[in-house]
């Protein structure tokens, strides 16, 4: 079997041109782009599980020179989370829009993926560009006045970010002329320490917008609040968990240092710690979540920081985390649409994406977060295991309250939503059961 990865990316940007000259069947073009994708990314996944890493160059240009894609099982993992919620929630949402959305829904996809394929640094940057500008669209696609203003502060930052994100690949070119991210992990060490140190503290923060991370995050609670509850749920599988790999890989490949993964950690529990107590005061459903998805990526942040010196139990942990929030996060903010939990699929949902996130046994959320325990307390980092328990008491305490407020009869979900949520918050359960998980998250996922 011959795989292609650059497909994973084509597809999608294809298909997101030929929308606007077929208009009339845009929802089933896109929706045909993205099975073919979700097919493809299972295919590529068990394949890499299989075989190894994949390794494709684009044009036939061999690197560092030429352009090439490095897919690993957790990149390959990322992609086939990424594709397969978003044919999911594409399913339930992408008859309520018209081409425009669905056009936009397949940039964002496209951007997202090549995020974690890509072995290019600057081609991540132009990945993020692709996804940020569809996603400033999709979230004022609403026209109202939160969906307009959540865009706007998304676009401002965004931009923002865009700039730090160039300023640190042009550090780095300037010393080592070369893009290709084994190629400057390999001569990192020749570069100038005050101009490597200025390269990493830009990639950090421009990405780090997009991630989410705090002090970078303002613009998270008004675009979770302001998009329409499918697009909230695409924000959350898809940019962000893109955006927080990225970060990951830079640290660990380009940078990995021991300076390096201070940072990360010291990052991770200020956001997590933030995260939680603002989700904690909040009235709103959406703008919860939003916050909670701050602290939960702080969490993600912190679990792959724990790698310089447990990468197995770190990776294992970001692998349950990632896979946790991604499903449980994304079936919340479509049932977010509903004033209440009326009905069997609403009241599963809530009450299995509310388990896993706060970490009961034995969903994926229990895992990832027993795995970042073990790894906190081989490195004896008693105050971060005490922060994080702190944060997971005050995570229990207001999605406590969310569920006491939220259950009902009424419920205002046709059954296209009520299947999508049920099905993608059934991964936690099914990730956190099935043996071959175990397995699956134990691959030496970096195995560079």
């Amino acid at each position: 079997m011959v795989v292609h990865p650059v497909l994973l990316i084509a597809i999608p940007l294809i298909a997101a041109f030929i929308i606007p000259l077929a208009k009339k069947y845009g929802f089933a073009i896109a929706a045909g782009a993205m099975a073919f994708n979700m097919g493809y990314a299972i295919g590529m996944f068990s394949y890499i599980y299989s075989h190894g890493k994949i390794y494709e160059m684009i044009a036939g240009f061999k690197p560092p020179v030429g352009i090439f894609l490095a897919v690993d099982a957790l990149s390959a993992m990322l992609a086939l989370l990424i594709n397969l919620f978003a044919f999911i929630n594409f399913i339930a949402i992408g008859k309520e829009w018209n081409y425009k959305f669905s056009m936009l829904y397949l940039l964002a996809i496209a951007g997202s993926t090549g995020i974690v394929l890509t072995g290019d640094i600057f081609n991540m940057f132009i990945f993020f560009e692709i996804t940020a500008v569809a996603s400033y669209a999709l979230i004022a696609g609403k026209k109202d006045e939160k969906a307009i203003e959540g865009a706007i502060k998304y676009m401002v930052l965004g931009s923002i970010a865009s700039i730090f994100i160039l300023m640190g690949i042009a550090l780095i070119y300037s010393q080592l002329k070369t893009l290709n991210i084994y190629d400057i992990a390999a001569r990192i060490s020749s570069m100038d320490e005050k101009i490597k140190w200025a390269s990493f503290a830009l990639l950090l923060t421009g990405i780090g917008v997009e991630a989410e991370i705090f002090p970078l995050n303002g613009w998270v609670p008004a675009a979770y609040q302001g998009a329409s509850s499918g697009v909230a749920s695409l924000l959350s599988f898809g940019p962000s968990k893109a955006a927080i790999y990225a970060i990951a890989r830079i640290m660990m490949v380009i940078f990995p240092f021991h300076a390096t993964y201070e940072i990360a950690l010291y990052v991770g529990v200020v956001t997590l710690v933030i995260g939680e107590l603002a989700a904690f005061m909040q009235e709103d459903v959406k703008r919860m979540l939003a916050y909670s998805s701050i602290g939960q990526m702080g969490l993600i942040l912190i679990a792959f920081s724990l790698a310089s010196q447990n990468i197995q139990n770190a990776l294992i942990a970001a692998f349950f985390l990632i896979i946790s929030h991604a499903s449980a996060k994304s079936s919340l903010f479509l049932l977010s649409r509903s004033p209440s939990m009326g009905g069997a699929a609403c009241k599963y949902t809530g009450i299995v994406g509310v388990l896993s996130i706060i970490g009961m046994p034995p969903l994926a959320g229990f895992w990832g977060k027993w795995y970042l325990m073990l790894a906190a307390i081989n490195e004896k980092l008693w105050l971060v295991i005490m922060l994080v328990f702190f944060a997971g008491i005050v995570e229990a305490g207001y999605f406590a309250r969310y569920l006491h407020k939220s259950m009902g009869n009424e419920s205002k979900l046709n059954l296209r939503y009520k299947v999508a949520m049920v099905v993608m918050v059934s991964f936690t359960i099914l990730l956190g059961l099935l043996p071959i998980a175990y397995k699956m998250a134990s691959l030496p996922l970096w195995g560079w």
